[in-house]
């Protein structure tokens, strides 16, 4: 029993590793993976890994255990599973996700090369050697901050059922962990600083470089004087394919229409809390909670309230009147609510208590030990006999503690008995015996019972947004333009979403989105949808598919007009060029030419060196400008440079030593600090992973 109550309040972290991020998601990269999904394998497949078609029978035979794990993991520290939100789910459809990741790249490049965890390992880091931080985390006593070895062991010889099926799995978590780490220091070990790594960046450094400039701004030079042919666009693409290599995304224009309780729907609902005030006025108090139970959309709070602990609307009010009152209903947000006063009672604000919390195998001695300390035996020698959980070491001491801060059984018991009460409290965590030591802070408290009725749409609400939404997408049918006339028409302004990935949850303020990523995945561009409901059926959305990308290299018709700017900027250098060049002509100084070209020269100060990244007077990164600065004699003029923002004529007044430069050896040392994992990368790379999820949640 000590086991497992160490496992209710610890195995929360184990938990957390079933549902969270996966091991190594942080390693995947997100472009890498984008890329991927873009390709799909089969409609019926949720994807491809390192060439393994990943059928949807295979996935979901793996959720299922990894929910049953799930379900496992909480049962053993709480008397309930929480319920299976979209939350818990998408989580478990991660980790499944990862797990085959796992299982078809990882665990493969892992054999390859002959890296295991043996039997004898595998005991030494779950039970008798050096544990495994999780292992660690979950049996460390929290009255000494140690590992409770003996109690390890013990649960290991005692488990059965699904406690064996959870340790099974925890087993893997470890092994997968070791494995990662061993094969992370592989990589770590793979990266290696050579010296002339170091001497290239020493003499990036070693030297300061003052110097001046003039600068000729691209906005300077009017569109008007620009001119390009259709070939110089397709000349840049063809020489720069990659920088417009993407992921398969789409972009959207949408309308939305998010349905709320019309002013009829609130009326209805005023008239509903009129009818139940009505009755619960003639209740006695002792009838009010099993009205609540019948009535309302919330279950009744039996807590007992202080004053200052309640809403204003309540506090102000209720100490002032008696058991039985009902106050008038009153609205807060969407929720109508009722409230009647079930009774008041003098409570300390705080108990001190001590406990023996026993385990099943001894709950029958529970009698026996009460009728010991009723003749006056030590309570803390007993709770060290028979106590199973944290406390038992020191006595049994629980010190003070608030009402809210116990199980509801157990504060009762402490709440409502006086000081010195000895007694039989059976919780959720087995059967205690508890001892009232003290109390403090009394005063009255009241129990409400409160009808809480939700606002909800009607269906006539429903129809009327339905509607809406129906016109819409009937007008708009066939094309963009059909959709936004049709928008306008209902003076609507429809929104772009763009960049959206097979694999998004949201889509603007939107989370619940699986209809509309489908649509939008199986559409073709400039089609529209139809009414789509999204949100838990909560909001109807109508979209149009505005564009759409796949992985690669767009084509040229995609970025055309993303390449215009490119081109428009490349003609103005050559202007701006040839401009200053001429200017530069019979001119002997910096400052000469700046006269001529109507412009101000500016000094760089602090001075710069070639591993500076930007010039400490410009707005913007200019790499040409500082390699052509830092690799240039002094007192020479220089020819034009075209930068990012405009183009630059300099010179170099000074160079010094750095006296900031670092040693081969610490410039060594950070860059070996500075190197990350690559391996793994290039191992998934390799895998040209598809994850086709977004098809199917």
């Amino acid at each position: 029993m000590t086991t497992l109550e160490t496992l209710r309040t610890k195995a929360g972290v184990f938990v957390s590793i079933v549902i969270g991020i996966a091991l190594l998601a942080f390693i995947v990269n997100a472009d890498t993976l984008a890329t991927a999904r873009a390709i799909f394998s089969s409609n019926d497949d949720m994807g491809k890994i390192a060439g393994n078609t990943i059928s949807r029978e295979e996935f979901e035979k793996l959720l299922e255990y990894n929910t049953e794990i799930y379900k496992i993991s909480y049962s053993m520290y709480s008397p309930e599973v929480p319920p299976m939100n979209e939350r818990v789910n998408e989580s478990l459809r991660n980790k499944t996700w990862q797990d085959l990741v796992s299982k078809y790249v990882r665990d493969t490049e892992y054999k390859k090369i002959g890296l295991d965890i043996s039997e004898t390992e595998l005991t030494d880091l779950t039970v008798e050697g050096n544990l495994s931080p999780i292992i660690s985390q979950i049996f460390t006593n929290p009255e000494t901050g140690a590992v409770d070895r003996a109690q390890l062991r013990n649960f290991v010889i005692n488990m059965d059922g699904n406690t064996k099926i959870w340790w099974i799995d925890l087993e893997q978590q470890i092994i997968n962990e070791q494995l990662f780490s061993r094969y992370s220091q592989l990589d770590t070990k793979s990266n290696y600083v050579n010296s002339l790594d170091v001497e290239y960046t020493l003499d990036g450094e070693k030297n300061n470089i003052e110097f001046s400039y003039i600068l000729k701004d691209y906005v300077s030079v009017p569109d008007s004087l620009i001119s390009y042919k259709e070939s110089d666009l397709k000349d840049y693409y063809n020489k720069n394919k990659l920088k417009y290599k993407t992921t398969r995304s789409r972009d959207i224009e949408f309308v939305a229409f998010t349905v709320t309780p019309s002013a009829n729907d609130y009326e209805k609902a005023m008239y509903k809390m009129e009818e139940l005030q009505a009755k619960m006025d003639t209740l006695p108090p002792s009838a009010m909670f099993t009205f609540v139970r019948r009535n309302s959309d919330v279950a009744p709070d039996s807590t007992y309230y202080g004053k200052g602990e309640l809403s204003a609307a309540l506090d102000t009010v209720v100490f002032n009147r008696k058991a039985g009152d009902v106050l008038p209903y009153y609205q807060e947000g969407n929720t109508y609510n009722l409230t009647g006063i079930v009774g008041f009672r003098n409570m300390p604000d705080s108990v001190k208590a001590d406990h023996i919390l026993f385990s099943p195998e001894n709950t029958a001695k529970v009698d026996s030990v009460l009728d010991l300390l009723k003749k006056g035996a030590s309570f803390a020698d007993l709770a060290k006999e028979f106590g199973t959980d944290g406390t038992a070491a020191n006595g049994g001491e629980l010190g003070w503690f608030t009402f809210s801060s116990m199980v509801r059984p157990f504060s009762d018991s402490c709440f409502f008995k006086p000081v010195g009460s000895l007694m039989k409290v059976q919780t959720q965590f087995g059967t205690h015996i508890i001892k009232v030591r003290d109390a403090k802070l009394y005063s009255d408290k009241v129990q409400l019972a409160t009808v809480k009725k939700n606002v909800t749409p009607s269906q006539e609400t429903y129809q009327s947004y339905y509607a809406q939404a129906n016109k819409i997408a009937a007008q708009g049918k066939g094309s963009v333009e059909k959709f936004r006339a049709a928008c306008a028409g209902e003076g609507l302004q429809p929104r772009l979403e763009n960049n959206i990935g097979l694999e998004s949850k949201s889509v603007a303020q939107y989370q619940q989105v699986s209809n509309l990523i489908r649509w939008m995945y199986e559409a073709e561009e400039g089609d529209v949808s139809g009414i789509l409901e999204i949100d838990d059926k909560k909001t109807y959305i109508v979209a149009a598919l505005h564009a759409t990308r796949e992985a690669g290299i767009s084509p040229y018709s995609k970025v055309r007009d993303q390449i215009v700017p490119e081109i428009v900027k490349k003609k103005k250098a050559e202007y701006l060029i040839a401009q200053i060049s001429d200017a530069k002509k019979d001119a002997s100084t910096i400052d000469e030419v700046a006269t001529k070209l109507g412009v101000s020269v500016t000094s760089v100060s602090p001075a710069i060196n070639f591993n500076t990244s930007y010039v400490p007077t410009l707005r913007m990164l200019e790499y040409k400008l500082v390699g052509a600065v830092t690799s240039s004699p002094e007192n020479k003029l220089s020819e034009p440079v075209a930068g990012e923002s405009g183009v630059y004529l300099y010179l170099v007044t000074s160079t010094a030593d750095n006296p900031q430069a670092q040693t081969p050896e610490a410039i060594k040392s950070r860059m070996e600090s500075n190197n990350y994992s690559t391996l793994y990368r290039v191992l998934y790379d390799k895998a040209n992973i598809i994850d086709n999820r977004g098809r199917f949640y």
